[in-house]
């Protein structure tokens, strides 16, 4: 019992220096308050009854223990909507994940001072538990001290990479990089000296969206025969007074209607923005529907096929200044069966070391679409082309190749049918990481979708 006892304080200081770090979710603070006086008193008490402790006193240290670990694996892995700062599952850190092991070891102690309560144990071992307790409690304590606590729901404050979008629906690397784009793209042999301005009106009805682009000079002239539109159906929801019912995402079939209208916090033109982009590559991503032609065009494995996916990435286009360009993806994404490769999506690729909280990529479609990054992987040339041989261990290190450090941040966009939307990431290792938790993630398949 005395075992129990050091176990239980020691789970009590830890949850008592958590109080501060939760202050701003007044019920998470009062969940770590109760639990700090619940385990420090029943501790102090059992100290002083061990020769008649009763059997109220004992269930209390079970029930009060148990609680508090089950309680680290519900906020851990999935989260407790009607508490605030325990909506979103956080990942175990260090302090808490001590905390839970004391809380264990205490419940463990009663149980087994209960089934062998004739049995006395020598004086020295306290001491050894006394010393244990405290250097776990001060590992973790430590740890509090020396970082921010993670909270998995918090974004990241967005970043002005200096990225544009195009009047197609392009995202350039600056201003100067659209009048190149649309010069090089006019087969024209100088690039013009002024910046243009460029105009998207968007316009919906009940089953299409229009987008109108007008080009103007700097000097605020409209010129002639740059006046583009482009039409394109979805399916009607209900109206936007509504739109806190309706969730993302949905599942995805190219076949049938699109169906991403009516989401909450998405702008019309982030919603028209999406839409194109879907349809843009359901309409050129098929040219690469062989393998073959994928390699004539200097498209390469990069060896993941045994994930059950297999990426064929261009290089020359990942640091080219343009991402979301359906006729020029970064990435081609085919599904494995055996010897047989079927194209699923194109994984769009942002040039390496744009931050994934950039501005322009995060608003581009809003929370419809969902940024992510590999910073884990180990790569290793072979032949003269990029090859993932593992990811990185705890520590950051790769036992075999070298460490990507600055990913591109990415997003796919599927032609096959998808339950978790056309913007779905893969599961696993797949999924990378993204700007906020998994469970607040919108391509993933997970409990919440």
């Amino acid at each position: 019992m005395k075992w129990a006892a050091y176990w239980s304080i020691g789970a009590g200081v830890i949850h008592g220096a958590a109080i501060g770090l939760h202050a701003e979710h007044p019920s998470a603070a009062r969940i770590f308050l109760a639990l700090t006086v619940a385990q420090l008193c029943w501790g102090l008490v059992v100290l002083n009854r061990l020769t008649n402790p009763t059997r109220t006193l004992i269930m209390a240290g079970v029930v009060i223990n148990v609680v508090a670990v089950v309680g680290w694996v519900v906020t851990r892995f999935v989260g407790i909507s009607f508490i605030d700062g325990f909506e979103v599952a956080e990942k175990p850190q260090l302090a808490d994940s001590l905390c839970a092991v004391l809380a264990a070891l205490c419940v463990v102690a009663i149980i087994w001072a209960n089934y062998r309560r004739e049995i006395s144990v020598d004086r020295n071992s306290h001491l050894k538990v006394i010393y244990l307790c405290g250097v776990l409690s001060l590992v973790a304590l430590w740890s509090l001290s020396s970082n921010v606590h993670e909270h998995g729901h918090e974004e990241l404050a967005l970043i002005d990479s200096g990225l544009t979008v195009t009047a197609d629906g392009v995202i350039v690397s600056s201003p100067t990089s659209i009048s190149a784009v649309e010069t090089e793209s006019k087969q024209a042999t100088t690039i013009p000296s002024t910046i243009e301005n460029t105009e998207t009106t968007l316009s919906t009805s009940a089953t299409e969206t229009t987008i109108t682009t007008v080009t103007t000079s700097a000097a605020g002239l409209k010129k002639s025969g740059d006046t583009s539109t482009t039409t394109f159906s979805t399916t009607t929801t209900p109206s936007r007074g509504s739109v806190t019912a309706l969730e993302w995402p949905r599942p995805f079939d190219p076949a049938k209607a699109l169906d991403i209208s009516g989401v909450a916090g998405v702008s019309s033109e982030q919603e028209a923005r999406a839409a194109a982009l879907i349809q843009s590559t359901i309409r050129d991503l098929p040219k690469y529907a062989s393998t073959a032609t994928a390699l004539a065009e200097q498209y390469n494995s990069i060896g993941d096929a045994l994930t059950g996916f297999e990426h064929f990435v261009k290089s020359s286009l990942v640091n080219d200044g343009r991402v979301l360009d359906s006729t020029a993806p970064e990435s081609l994404v085919y599904a494995v069966s055996g010897s047989t490769r079927t194209l699923v999506a194109a994984m769009y690729m942002a040039a390496e070391g744009t931050p994934i909280n950039d501005e322009t990529l995060v608003n581009y479609a809003g929370r419809l679409m969902q940024w992510h990054v590999h910073n884990n992987l180990c790569w290793r040339t072979i032949n003269n082309i990029p090859k993932v041989v593992g990811v990185s261990n705890a520590a950051g290190v790769c036992l075999f190749g070298a460490l990507q450090i600055n990913g591109s941040p990415m997003v796919h966009v599927w032609i096959a049918p998808h339950i978790c939307g056309p913007f779905a990431a893969l599961e696993g290792i797949g999924a990378g990481s993204a700007s906020v938790s998994d469970s607040e993630r919108v391509d993933l398949c997970n409990k919440t979708h």
